[in-house]
């Protein structure tokens, strides 16, 4: 009889125990009564991994002792609701790794996610909490505000955020540098090998000169050591933009999948001289292209002098488009965001005023229109247009 009392004294703790262990679970992700939960991230914890150099799944038998953890925040999806984040100690909360607030104990942080998908114009926020050791004290909700009266919750949060931006150490600012060198130096010494070789084709007037006597094309064959070390320049004009925009998740012509995982400035820079030797490939590709489609209209005389327009054009272009990123920003370009639906419209117009142009510059003064010269641009530049735009979307 007595060991039957023990049994159900044991049991009775035991009960209790499990009990009030299910109760503190409950009342930790219980958010305040102004707020309906939507979503519990208790499961979705991130350490970083140094070997790996990403974010892994938090393991609770071998991260315990992390002090650091993360999550992924998709705020397009969370629209108008909110994050509330919790810690029963003392911790210090990080947006994008920028110091933000210090989450007092036991106190429900509010903020609003329409509004951080305003300030940080990201699809998805990486959300950081710093204090103790492991995750069972730290909390983060997405909710539903029962009212609609309380307004400015996040306001009021906002004037008190430190703000503090750490130093990025991201390579592609280096490389940006890098790759400007390289590109100034490729200049240089184009303009030393032949100075007023280089000065009439980087001056925009010569691009519109069209007196068959004065033509560059006289002095430059597309083959010369000018027009190559010309068109590579050109080539690494147009690699840099396309690391650019895979290193801002705008993967154009799918180029991320050739790409290294570009970790340091040496995988930045071994893309950019791959994807420079591939345009310039391709460049004298359609230079090729271009002398069988001339040959077969007739218009083989024309052929160097196009060419010679069409590398002087994207030299200006791409030239101007290195400048003004340059400028921006060489790493996180915010300004980007908002961009990317409309980020070919700048290419589009761009080689519509081209051909326009070259039908103007290049068709004889004597003639109204010629269907022939008509014809071989579409060929040669409308039709490569829509299919690089089909392609790079």
């Amino acid at each position: 009889m007595k060991s039957i009392h023990s049994l159900l004294f044991l049991l009775v703790i035991t009960a209790s125990l499990f009990a009030d262990t299910v109760a503190r679970g409950a009342t930790k992700a219980l958010p305040p009564e102004q707020f309906f939960p939507v979503y519990d991230y208790q499961n979705d914890w991130l350490v970083y991994s140094g070997q790996y150099k990403n974010y892994v799944p938090f393991s609770k038998g071998i991260n315990e002792g992390t002090r650091s953890v993360s999550l992924y925040v998709d705020l397009l999806k969370n629209r108008r609701y909110f994050l509330l984040v919790k810690a029963e100690n003392e911790s210090y909360l990080f947006l994008e790794g920028a110091l933000q607030k210090k989450i007092n104990k036991d106190e429900w942080l509010e903020l609003n996610i329409d509004s951080l998908f305003r300030t940080y114009k990201k699809e998805e926020l990486l959300l950081s909490i710093y204090g103790n050791s492991g995750i069972e004290d730290k909390t983060v909700l997405i909710c539903h505000k029962k009212q609609s009266g309380a307004v400015g919750i996040l306001e009021k949060t906002a004037s008190t955020l430190i703000n503090i931006k750490p130093i990025n150490f991201s390579p592609f600012g280096n490389f940006s540098v890098l790759a400007m060198l390289i590109i100034l130096i490729l200049n240089v010494w184009i303009f030393n090998l032949n100075p007023l070789a280089f000065s009439r084709v980087i001056n925009p007037l010569e691009f519109f000169n069209n007196d068959p006597r004065e033509q560059l094309s006289k002095l430059n064959k597309p083959y010369s050591n000018n027009v190559i070390f010309l068109v590579i320049i050109v080539s690494m004009l147009m690699s840099f933009l396309l690391i650019f925009f895979a290193h801002n998740k705008l993967n154009l012509f799918s180029v991320a999948s050739i790409l290294s995982e570009e970790s340091n400035v040496l995988e930045f820079l071994a893309d950019f001289f791959i994807l420079s030797t591939i345009f310039l490939l391709l460049i004298y590709g359609k230079y090729v292209f271009m002398v069988l489609v001339g040959q077969m209209l007739n218009l083989d005389k024309l052929v160097d002098t196009l060419f010679l327009k069409i590398i002087q054009s994207s030299y200006f272009f791409y030239v101007a488009l290195f400048l003004l990123i340059f400028m921006l920003s060489t790493d996180n370009a915010m300004w980007l965001v908002p961009l990317r639906p409309y980020i070919m419209f700048p290419f589009l117009i761009f080689y519509i005023i081209r051909f326009v142009t070259l039908y103007v510059v290049t068709k004889p003064p004597t003639s109204f229109i010629n269907l022939y010269l008509f014809s071989y641009l579409c060929v040669i530049e409308i039709i490569p247009l829509i299919i690089g735009i089909k392609f790079a979307i």
